[in-house]
């Protein structure tokens, strides 16, 4: 009996080691899940796997269609170019990695998607625009932000069609800033922002090429910290029972921002903290508040500001 248990064991250790051994799944990174890209060479990319000494892609128009690519190892590191040749204009693909090591081959990882598209900067910027409304649509985005954002794109479309790429290249840039505020102020996902800002570069990537590109290309970090204080109207006014409230300061400071009711009664401290310079944006459930007018106050440094809402049930 114990021989058995013995030889038993055995075997289970060397199944479980052999499975230990096998290389990760890789993550997939780029193009995020469901976007729109230019058909440029398309590049995909994933996270290097501990221990892999290649990798196979697979691409596929559909999951069941047969793979684009023969190979083995098909990728010597952690990201495979798509021929341009290879690819076609409205057309979804799909594709997965495996992670080849000494002792053998991964799992594959989930599968990705993406959606070609003509390399043509207002088309592009047309798309990214329609992606924004099905944000909202799909609630992902409140129709104030998102509306901040079709603004963006639709300034972009407009210096585009009077010919100044370089104005068109400011507002892109300018529309990665505020995406970047609402992933900081958790106003999207993590991976709403990264879907957004993919195609905001390849838009960018369209505007201008690498060989009249301005020397000084203006970056996100350059616009992120605004050059005034500011408090702005909260959206929507009037509103039922959440608003968002927004602000920015041009440095350092202690911010405090409450809630005061008509007699000036504090009812509520949204902000009471050492901020850094930023633009910050933040809600107000009002469920456990009577209909009324409401004022909302910041101070930050010598700066205060007070503005009114109206809370309608």
């Amino acid at each position: 009996m114990k021989k058995k248990l013995l030889f038993f064991f055995a075997v289970l250790f060397a199944v479980t080691a052999g499975l230990s051994a096998q290389p990760s799944s890789p993550i997939l990174v780029e193009p995020p899940k469901d976007v729109d890209v230019a058909i440029t060479p398309i590049v995909l990319e994933w996270d290097n796997v501990a221990g892999a000494d290649c990798y196979r892609v697979e691409v596929y128009t559909d999951t069941t269609s047969p793979d684009k690519f023969e190979g083995t190892c098909n990728a010597p590191t952690s990201h495979f170019e798509i021929p341009l040749e290879e690819t076609e204009v409205n057309t979804v693909y799909y594709w997965r990695v495996f992670a080849c090591s000494n002792e053998g081959w991964s799992e594959p990882s989930v599968y990705f998607n993406f959606r070609t598209q003509a390399p043509n900067a207002i088309g592009t910027i047309e798309n990214l625009r329609n992606g924004v409304i099905d944000l909202i649509a799909d609630e992902k985005l409140s129709s104030g932000q998102g509306n901040q954002l079709i603004h963006r794109l639709d300034k972009a479309s407009d210096r585009l069609n009077n010919n100044n790429e370089f104005l068109a290249l400011i507002e892109m840039v300018l529309f990665k800033v505020r995406v970047t505020i609402l992933r900081f102020s958790n106003q999207i996902s993590s991976l709403t922002a990264a879907e957004l800002n993919y195609e905001a570069d390849g838009v960018i990537d369209l505007i201008i090429d690498e060989e009249s590109r301005p020397v000084a290309t203006p970056k996100v970090e350059d616009y992120l910290v605004p050059k005034n204080f500011e408090l702005t109207q909260n959206y929507p006014n009037p509103f039922n029972p959440s608003t968002t409230i927004e602000y920015s300061i041009p440095k350092d400071a202690i911010v405090a921002l409450k809630i005061y009711d008509v007699l000036g009664k504090e009812v509520a401290t949204l902000v009471n903290d050492q901020k850094a310079a930023g633009t910050y944006i933040l809600n107000w459930n009002a469920s456990n508040f009577s209909s009324g007018l409401y004022f909302y106050r910041i101070t930050a440094g010598e700066f205060t500001e007070t503005k009114k809402m109206f809370l309608v049930k």
